[in-house]
């Protein structure tokens, strides 16, 4: 989880997708962020307290990824649409970004663009992962970087005001349980939404039901491209 209710982990640096996923799971809130952890926490109870309720932001990073998958031909085979339209599939998300995000429009092209470089020991690379691992709706071999807002969830213990359907008159909504926050929670989805996407256009260009194999094209297809 990177936010919640205004309360933002810090990263200061890069961290494997291993370590990602140690931290995260150890964490109370899955946060990268130590220093921050009980500073969320915090405003989960203070927000219970209140009667109401939080949103927040997750991101979800994918390592290991072969350049080539999506397409950048066909607007419905984009990787990067799909796995938008899988976030902002979940339940309260109400957007979705990857890279640098909204953070492009105020930038210059030469401060969002991911230059190419070539090594003989890493064939083609990106200097910058600011795209989130995307060109032109294809996986570019950078780590898939994508994250979701979570609206906060509407029950609350201290209700709002509706309209009864019937005699057209103002009524105080009903009381139920409810979460203060539910984004710890959804971050866990965000991951399985964006792994089934991912796997899907594994499968649409490599096109095999075995693991190995699977692996195995992978692979070959990698050398292919360091060797081009």
């Amino acid at each position: 989880m990177l936010e919640i209710g205004g309360v933002r982990a810090q990263i200061d640096r890069d961290y494997t997708v291993t370590e990602i996923e140690q931290i995260a799971n150890e964490s109370p809130v899955r946060s990268l962020d130590k220093s921050q952890e009980q500073a969320m926490m915090d405003k989960i109870d203070d927000t219970k307290k209140k009667g109401d309720t939080i949103g927040g932001v997750v991101e979800v990073v994918v390592g290991g990824v072969p350049a080539g998958l999506g397409s950048y031909v066909q607007w419905d085979k984009k990787l990067d649409a799909k796995i938008a339209r899988a976030i902002v599939s979940i339940n309260a998300f109400k957007g979705a970004e990857f890279g640098v995000g909204f953070e492009a429009a105020r930038k210059y092209g030469s401060e969002v663009m991911d230059e190419i470089l070539y090594s003989e020991e890493d064939g083609y690379t990106r200097r910058t992962n600011h795209l989130g691992g995307f060109e032109g709706g294809m996986t570019n071999g950078m780590p898939i970087v994508v994250r979701g807002v979570m609206k906060p969830i509407p029950t609350l213990y201290k209700p709002l005001q509706s309209v009864d359907i019937d005699s057209k008159e103002a009524f105080t909504a009903s009381v139920e349980r409810s979460d203060s926050s539910a984004v710890p929670a959804a971050s866990v989805v965000a991951e399985n939404v964006v792994a089934w996407e991912v796997a899907t256009a594994l499968l649409e260009k490599y096109q095999s039901d075995r693991l190995d194999v699977l692996k195995e094209q992978v692979d070959a297809d990698r050398k292919r491209m360091r060797e081009f």
